[in-house]
């Protein structure tokens, strides 16, 4: 119940209120993009860096080896391009290295509001 009420705060009032340490937005990036992403600025060999990803250029870190999907893709990190591509990279990016679905659109956009207080 209580991670479920911080959440729909983190959702309602925004990242600002929330705090970069909130706890369920936090929760839902380790479970779903901590494993191979870092918020640190050095990217792995399993994915970019995502410190700062939301407005940045889609495929723009050069300590990464984007898809050919990607680097075909133009524009910014917007949190409506976020949200597509998190709910299916495949249908986002055809041909992208990354295969991964989040159904859960509560947990997207905790995902990204997480996202977005980093820099």
């Amino acid at each position: 119940m209580r991670a479920a009420l911080t959440l729909a705060l983190l959702l309602v009032a925004g990242p600002a209120a929330a705090g970069p340490a909130a706890p369920a937005a936090s929760a839902a990036y380790d479970s779903e993009c901590g494993g191979c992403h870092t918020l640190d600025g050095h990217s792995t060999p399993n994915g970019p860096a995502l410190n700062g990803v939301v407005w940045r250029k889609v495929a723009s870190l050069r300590d990464f080896a984007y898809s050919a999907a990607l680097k075909r893709t133009i524009g910014d990190w917007t949190p409506g391009r976020l949200d597509a591509y998190l709910r299916d990279t495949q249908h986002f990016a055809p041909g992208t290295s990354m295969f991964w679905v989040i159904r859960d659109k509560s947990e997207r956009r905790a995902i990204i509001a997480y996202l977005e207080t980093t820099k």
